[in-house]
């Protein structure tokens, strides 16, 4: 093999190792940028999913709150209606207690 042949394909083999040096390096660029996006979408997907959670518990507390206030007024209503009935009827409980206290006595 002549000397020319052997040079060229020394200076082949460094351009080989020189592109190959490159590509790693470039390579590693590359794969620290791709990290960094991939932490700061996956903070930004965290961030939207609290913020999408804070919302949906906040809607649910308010149902939660106007379904309570529902039965409580209902209940309430409930309950006064209970106590007319029992108001009404209590002159009559009274005279049927009194009467059947007197009529024990006579």
């Amino acid at each position: 093999m002549s000397q020319e042949a052997i040079s060229r394909i020394v200076k082949a083999e460094e351009q080989a190792e020189v592109l190959c040096r490159v590509a790693s390096e470039r390579a590693a660029e590359s794969r620290a940028d791709m990290q960094q996006k991939a932490e700061e979408h996956l903070a930004k997907v965290e961030r939207d999913a609290i913020e999408q959670n804070k919302q949906k518990l906040a809607q649910s507390a308010a149902a939660a709150e106007a379904l309570i206030a529902k039965r409580r007024a209902e209940a309430t209503k409930e309950a006064q209606a209970l106590a007319e009935q029992a108001q009404e009827r209590m002159d009559a409980a009274v005279k049927a207690i009194v009467w059947g206290i007197v009529e024990k006595c006579q």
